[in-house]
């Protein structure tokens, strides 16, 4: 098994880390190499060209973007945007651009790399904006608030035109979506607790409860994929972890199991078998090996509020 790093950030609070820097060894054991205090609920953090590390703010009074470079072991900040909205909850980086999603007020938004400029909005009444997502030549958009998907056309790695909008059920809450091997999407639904593969046109093509605990509500948090098409997602309510196979147009529920207090979001740590999930209540990042029929846990680790996981390049990290 290979080692991994990752970085983690959460909510935080006040005067305390709420970004830090870990090692993961190959057999679990868990090295700190930096810790920090970003402020103002770095709730997001995504990977973006030359390594570089976007941070959002997911403050109630606006919004703003934080770059920083990794260097030997530390974080260097190297640029910050305000940006229109709030409530600001997840980043996506495609090429030369920064998309994100303002979930209080409904903004979507694009900037460039260097954070010097704003490049494209998009906002809708009612809209809960909670994630953006490329694929191809399209940026797809979950609203949860209004129920549906956008779809955009790409030109010059920027949306163009009108969007396509892919209405889904009623009460659902796509909260956010994946491209799976074979091109179709797995979108996972925060308001029905429901985990549905959709077609490229927003169709449902298989549909299940996210979690097989029947006697808890259930508002699913993130999803990941790991390098053999298994899909796992974050059960908030039940506290579980499922992982899940799309095969001969059916999605089976492969293993389901215990987790912290509201897993918030989950990453597959390349080439390790091993998951971790960000558990925001209960303040605490914990791995599990997937190799074993019931997972194993191999680390844990606490953060104020933990709510992102997110694998760094080893290559070059001293």
């Amino acid at each position: 098994m290979e080692e991994s790093l990752i970085l983690v950030s959460g909510y935080g609070a006040p005067g305390e880390e709420d970004i830090a820097l870990y090692r993961i060894e190959a057999d679990g054991e868990v090295r700190k190499v930096y810790g920090m205090c970003h402020g103002g609920s770095p709730s997001f953090c995504c990977k973006g060209a030359g390594g570089r590390i976007y941070a959002a703010s997911e403050r109630p009074d606006g919004a703003d973007i934080t770059v920083y470079e990794l260097q030997k072991e530390a974080l260097k900040q190297v640029g910050r945007l305000n940006v229109s909205g709030r409530g600001l909850c997840h980043l996506h980086a495609c090429g030369g651009v920064i998309f994100g999603s303002c979930y209080e007020s409904g903004d979507y938004f694009a900037v460039d790399a260097e954070l010097t400029k704003i490049l494209w909005t998009f906002s809708r009444t009612g809209a809960h904006a909670h994630w953006a997502y490329t694929a191809g030549e399209s940026l797809y958009l979950a609203d949860l608030g209004n129920d549906c998907l956008y779809r955009f056309r790409l030109s010059g790695g920027l949306p163009t035109g009108e969007p396509e909008i892919l209405c889904q059920p009623h009460g659902s809450g796509p909260r956010q979506i994946l491209m799976l091997r074979d091109g179709n999407l797995a979108c996972v639904n925060e308001l029905d607790g429901m985990l549905r593969v959709l077609d490229t046109e927003g169709k449902s093509r298989a549909e299940e409860p996210a979690s097989g605990v029947a006697d808890k509500q259930n508002w699913p948090g993130g999803a990941c994929l790991d390098g053999e098409g298994t899909l796992y997602v974050c059960n908030r309510g039940p506290n579980t972890l499922a992982a899940w196979r799309w095969e001969g147009g059916g999605l089976s529920r492969r293993q389901e199991w215990l987790t912290g207090d509201w897993p918030r979001h989950i990453a597959a740590l390349s080439g390790t078998g091993f998951v971790a999930a960000a558990c925001m209540r209960s303040h605490e990042v914990i791995g599990y090996d997937c190799h074993p029929d019931i997972p194993v846990e191999v680390f844990r680790f606490p953060l104020a509020g933990a709510s992102c996981v997110l694998e760094l390049e080893m290559r070059g990290f001293v």
